[in-house]
């Protein structure tokens, strides 16, 4: 199993600490360091340096200001896809190799924080409203085009795509359509990404859904996505799991303790995913024994989880909804 981590607020410098490059390398873990527009500088070089002498491919992960959505999108793609040549170019003046590229597709953060900020049925009704503003067939492929072009120059430099992606995609999978592809303002199956990471976060989909799924029902449903995953893309099928501490939303439920983890693992590996991602360092490296939470993966066996009736209503009244949408 490859074995990743992602990290989303730390510096270069911090990743690059000799007892994190130690504890990483002892677990075969590849990291994957977010980039802010803006930031780019010599730590970056020293990070992919110190990675690949360890005989680890790291990855860097770019993101945008908020203002245009911070993660790549629909809407962004000009603004993100130039971001990425000027990355290419500047590893090209550092002679650093950049073996992988996270190209994390998800709805603009700005949509996010509005629909959070709504109250009661106004989220539904937000939600709604920005639906119809993203629907517009004519933008979405021409922002697939522009992401094409993008991975195709990213295959011609050796360097390869980790894309996650939302768990609402598989809605799509199952009917060889895009409509929530374009809702969501991410172009994923349009575009041959090289690996495609569905996030499915069970601490934040068991507490923030209100008690409608319970954390030991939830890895059922990671199981089946997984199946999904695996059905539409093969060995490009990957999975990340978690969270170990709060990301850009800054409130989002996460696990204190590996074994909270251990039954989203077992999910994952009984589906046949072999490509696994951990969101996130930071949280990882705040616990009192780092290493638990790696030695866990690294112990865990493949563990089909019980059925639970709840999900399968939940997966069925998804599709009832989605067969509603225009």
């Amino acid at each position: 199993m490859k074995l990743r981590v992602w990290a989303e607020f730390m510096t270069p410098e911090e990743v690059c600490a000799p007892a994190v490059v130690r504890l990483l390398k002892r677990y075969r873990v590849h990291p994957c360091l977010a980039v802010p527009h803006g930031k780019l500088g010599g730590g970056y070089a020293g990070f992919l340096h110190t990675y690949g002498a360890a005989g680890l491919e790291p990855a860097l992960w770019p993101t945008l200001s908020d203002a245009l959505g911070y993660w790549p999108n629909e809407r962004n793609a000009l603004e993100f896809s130039s971001y990425v040549y000027e990355i290419l170019t500047w590893t090209r003046e550092k002679r650093v190799h950049l073996p992988w590229l996270a190209v994390d597709l998800e709805t603009p953060f700005y949509q996010w924080r509005e629909i959070g900020a709504a109250k009661g049925l106004k989220k539904a009704f937000t939600a709604l409203r920005l639906y119809r503003s993203n629907r517009d067939q004519a933008r979405f492929e021409e922002a697939a085009g522009i992401y094409r072009a993008l991975q195709d120059y990213l295959r011609s430099q050796n360097c390869r795509t980790l894309v996650p992606v939302l768990p609402f995609l598989e809605l799509d999978l199952k009917r060889g359509a895009v409509k929530i592809q374009d809702y969501l303002e991410t172009p994923v199956t349009p575009v041959a990404w090289d690996v495609v990471s569905v996030m499915q976060y069970n601490s934040l989909f068991a507490g923030f859904s209100k008690g409608l799924i319970r954390p030991k029902d939830a890895p059922y449903y990671l199981y089946l996505l997984c199946l999904s995953m695996k059905r539409h893309f093969g060995e490009r099928a990957a999975l990340s799991v978690g969270l170990t501490g709060t990301g850009k939303l800054g409130d989002e439920p996460y696990y204190r303790e590996p074994a909270e983890m251990l039954p989203d693992i077992e999910a994952g590996l009984a589906a046949g995913i072999a490509d696994l991602a951990v969101f996130c360092l930071e949280g990882i490296l705040k616990s009192p024994k780092p290493e638990a939470w790696f030695e866990m993966i690294r112990g865990a066996r493949p563990v089909i989880p019980p059925a639970s009736k709840r999900i399968e209503r939940v997966r069925w009244l998804a599709g009832k909804l989605y067969r509603l949408l225009p």
